[in-house]
C-alpha cells in the first residue's frame, strides 16, 4: 500500500515481522520464510497508547530483535487512514498518485501537502461508464517519524505499510465467489467489505457498534442494525453493480456473533458463518494477531 512512499532499502533476510496497530494494543508476529517453508517465530501483544509517539512504541516492541536482521511490515489502525472511492484521474498511470491529493479535496481530513496515499482499481466500471478507484490516504507527518526511526537501524528494513481492508483480501479464497465480511477488532468500529477474486467491491465502516452488547435486547437491536447494513450492501452489489448473489456472509467481531447469525439466517439466502481466515499459520496464531500475521506473510512473499 503506502510502501512506495516510505520503503527503506531492502536487506537480504529470511526473518519478517508484521506489526498490527489496534485501538489499545500492538500485535507482533515474526515468521522465518525459506524457499519452501514458513516457520512461526513469535507472537506477542503490547499495550498501545494512541497519544504516545508511535515510533517509540514500535521500537520498544521490536527491542527483542535488535540484534537480528529482518524485514518489517506495519498494519495501520483504522483511525490512521481513510478509504474513499473517486473517479480515476484522466492522466498517465505514472502520474495518478501525484494527481490524487488534489482530487481528494475535502473527502479526507489531510492537507494535500501532508498526505501519503495508494490506490487499487475498482473491479467494474460504474453505470455511467466512469473508471473508479479505491484510494487509501494517511497523514504523512504521523508516519514519517516511524519511517525515519526504522531507517536508522542498519539491520531493519521497512518494506510494507498495509491497511486492514487490503489484508482481508488475503484471508479469503482466491475464487470467483463474492463474500461479504463484517470485521471488528476489539474496541474499534467494524467495517463491512465485499471481496471477490481478491478484489474489493465494496468497503464501508459501520458507525455506532463499538459498545459491547451483553443482554437480549441489545443483541436484538444489534442484529437488526447489522441486518439493515448487510441488506443495503447486498442490494448495491447485486442490483446496482448487476453481480451474481453473494456466496457467504462472514463475521469476525468482538461481540458473540453466533446469536446475530441465528437471528439473521431466516432472512438471508446467503450462508452465514463465523469467519475463519484462509491464512497460513492462522490456526496457531490467536485471532487478534491475524492482521500482523497476514502482513508478515505478504511482506515475506513479495520480498523473495
Amino acid at each position: 500500500m503506502f510502501s512506495k512512499s516510505f520503503t527503506s532499502q531492502t536487506k537480504k533476510t529470511t526473518l519478517t515481522i508484521g506489526i498490527s496497530i489496534g485501538a489499545a494494543e500492538l500485535h507482533l508476529v515474526a515468521v522465518d520464510c525459506g524457499e519452501n517453508s514458513v516457520v512461526l517465530g513469535s507472537v506477542t501483544s503490547f499495550p498501545f497508547d494512541p497519544q504516545a509517539p508511535l515510533d517509540k512504541q514500535i521500537s520498544s516492541a521490536l527491542s527483542a530483535f535488535e540484534k537480528e536482521s529482518f524485514r518489517l511490515s506495519i498494519v495501520l489502525s483504522q483511525d490512521m487512514y481513510q478509504m474513499v472511492q473517486v473517479e480515476k484521474p484522466d492522466v498517465p498511470e505514472e502520474d495518478i498518485a501525484a494527481a490524487l491529493p488534489w482530487t481528494l479535496g475535502e473527502l479526507v481530513p489531510y492537507d494535500a501537502n501532508n498526505m501519503v496515499l495508494d490506490y487499487v482499481d475498482y473491479p467494474v466500471q460504474t453505470r455511467v461508464g466512469g473508471k473508479k478507484i479505491n484510494v487509501f490516504a494517511a497523514e504523512k507527518s504521523s508516519l514519517s517519524s516511524v519511517v525515519k526511526t526504522i531507517a536508522r537501524k542498519k539491520k531493519q528494513a521497512l518494506t510494507h505499510i498495509h491497511t486492514k481492508e487490503i489484508l482481508i483480501t488475503e484471508m479469503v479464497p482466491d475464487d470467483d465467489y463474492a463474500r461479504l465480511l463484517i470485521v471488528q477488532e476489539p474496541d474499534s468500529e467494524p467495517f463491512l467489505i465485499i471481496v471477490r477474486s481478491r478484489a474489493i467491491w465494496l468497503a464501508r465502516r459501520l458507525r455506532g457498534f463499538v459498545n459491547k452488547v451483553d443482554n437480549d435486547a441489545g443483541m436484538s437491536q444489534l442484529s437488526d442494525a447489522l441486518g439493515l447494513e448487510i441488506q443495503r450492501s447486498m442490494d448495491f452489489y447485486e442490483s446496482q453493480l448487476k453481480q451474481p448473489p453473494l456466496k457467504e456472509i462472514l463475521f469476525n467481531t468482538q461481540f458473540d456473533c453466533i446469536p446475530v447469525i441465528e437471528r439473521l439466517k431466516p432472512f438471508q439466502p446467503a450462508a452465514m458463518n463465523v469467519f475463519t481466515p484462509q491464512l497460513q499459520l492462522a490456526d496457531v496464531v490467536e485471532a487478534t494477531c491475524h492482521f500482523a500475521l497476514a502482513s508478515a506473510l505478504v511482506a515475506a512473499r513479495e520480498g523473495q
